[in-house]
């Protein structure tokens, strides 16, 4: 679910909505002020689907280069 994070300018107040879709104006609506807020644009993560394959090995820890032998 995508998660969008805010800024109301008003309080200083950050905050985090979560939200199927788009960013509604309702959700803009500051839980401390009830002012509108501004969509900070900031990094996502998405989730990867699994597989039955097994990764190739490389750098990271599950790589089994920090010596764990995974």
């Amino acid at each position: 679910m995508p998660s969008y994070d805010l800024l109301c300018e008003a309080c200083d107040q950050q905050f985090e909505v979560f939200r199927h879709g788009f960013l509604r104006d309702e959700d803009r609506a500051c839980p401390d002020c009830d002012q509108t807020a501004t969509q900070l644009f900031t990094g996502f993560v998405t989730a990867r689907p699994s597989s039955s394959e097994t990764p190739a090995a490389g750098g990271g820890c599950c790589g089994g280069s920090c010596g764990c032998g995974g």
